[in-house]
C-alpha cells in the first residue's frame, strides 16, 4: 500500500455514460448517520489514515475499507501514486460480493480509458 502519511485526492470513477456508482450509492443511503461516517472516513483517507482496509483478492490493486457502522459498511478504492485514491463503488456487507465485482469492472474500464 501507499505511504500513509501522505495527503491525497478522493476523486469518483465515472462510467462512459457519465456516472458515478459510489457518488449514486452514497447519495441513496437513507441513514444520514451512516453517510457521516462514510464521508468521514474517506476525508480520513484523504489525510493518510487509511483505517480498516484490506486489498481485494484477484482485484487488480482493488481496496476496501470498512466502515464499522450498521450493517458494515464497505468502499471500493485504489490508489494511484502519492496524490489520488479513485472511488469505485460501496456496498454494505449483504451485496459485498456484487459490489466487488462491479467494482472490478469499473476498474478495468478506468485502466482502459486512462
Amino acid at each position: 500500500m501507499a505511504k500513509p502519511t501522505v495527503e491525497r485526492s478522493a476523486k469518483e470513477y465515472v462510467s462512459t455514460d457519465d456516472r458515478s456508482p459510489y457518488g449514486e450509492w452514497v447519495s441513496n443511503l437513507r441513514d444520514a448517520r451512516a453517510k457521516t461516517k462514510i464521508i468521514k472516513a474517506i476525508k480520513q483517507m484523504e489525510s493518510g489514515n487509511f483505517g480498516d482496509c484490506k486489498t481485494i483478492e484477484d482485484g487488480g490493486g482493488l481496496w476496501e475499507r470498512r466502515i464499522h457502522y450498521g450493517p458494515g459498511y464497505r468502499v471500493y478504492y485504489i490508489v494511484e501514486g502519492d496524490e489520488l485514491i479513485i472511488l469505485f463503488a460501496g456496498s454494505d456487507k449483504s451485496d459485498q460480493r456484487q459490489a466487488i465485482e462491479q467494482a472490478k469492472k469499473h476498474l478495468a474500464d478506468y485502466k482502459k480509458r486512462k
